[in-house]
């Protein structure tokens, strides 16, 4: 933001950018206020009508898994001796 404001930020009420959201802001607000209902039931309507793509989105893009194997690795002390530490795989490899 520090790229696009320069200078003086002007009052919000002189603000030409704020002014113009503010008016195409009011009248959605007043609309939905006053059929509250309508735009809660839009909004089911919107919610259900996602459902469906929902539950289908990820499936064609996942690849087949093969779960089976689990990669265990054991962590150890940092002054563990190479044999010592080789000893300690051998046996948890078992």
């Amino acid at each position: 933001m520090g790229y696009f404001i320069r200078g003086r930020i002007p009052a919000e009420e002189k603000n030409p950018l704020n002014r113009f959201l503010i008016a195409l802001y009011r009248p959605l607000l007043e609309g939905a206020l006053r059929r509250p209902k309508t735009v809660l039931l839009a909004a089911v309507v919107i919610l259900a009508a996602t459902l469906w793509p929902m539950n289908r989105l990820g499936g064609e893009f996942m690849p087949p898994l093969d779960e089976g194997d689990l990669l265990y690795m054991p962590s150890a002390l940092p002054g563990l001796s190479a044999g010592k530490a080789s000893e300690l795989l051998q046996q948890t490899d078992g």
